[in-house]
């Protein structure tokens, strides 16, 4: 199952002698059976230190790819499409049908492949590998 995230990047701030540092916010994340839940999200973030909880957002892209990682590996993903709220919408642009419509993600977004823990080789698999 592919699963595909739309993530806002938000430059760092310096206003009212406040500095915000630059984050990713995850607006949205789903699959083939549609939206993973904030519940689950959360409890999945709770494992990175400095991501905000109460909106989905990390520090670093690596933060929300190890995060992505972790929900596709919890739900049984096989891979993750990141892509930006600004790639998305240069691609809705240009999508005339559904179809152009789906491969926005192909075009414009990373593609994460999720490796899963191999199984164990029977004996007739050891002899045909």
């Amino acid at each position: 199952m592919a699963l595909h995230l739309i993530y806002f990047f938000q430059s760092s701030q310096n206003q009212n002698e406040s500095w915000t540092p630059a984050r990713y916010k995850v607006v949205h994340f789903f699959g083939d059976n549609g939206f993973i839940s904030d519940e689950q999200m959360r409890e999945i973030a709770k494992s990175d230190p400095h991501a905000d909880l109460t909106d989905l957002t990390f520090l670093s892209l690596d933060d929300l790819k190890s995060f992505a990682a972790r929900v596709s590996e919890e739900v049984g993903g096989e891979n993750v499409r990141l892509l930006s709220v600004q790639d998305y919408n240069i691609g809705l642009d240009g999508a005339r049908d559904l179809k152009e419509l789906r491969e926005i993600f192909v075009k414009f977004g990373e593609t994460m492949e999720i490796s899963s823990p191999q199984k164990k080789k029977g004996l007739f698999g050891k002899f045909f590998t």
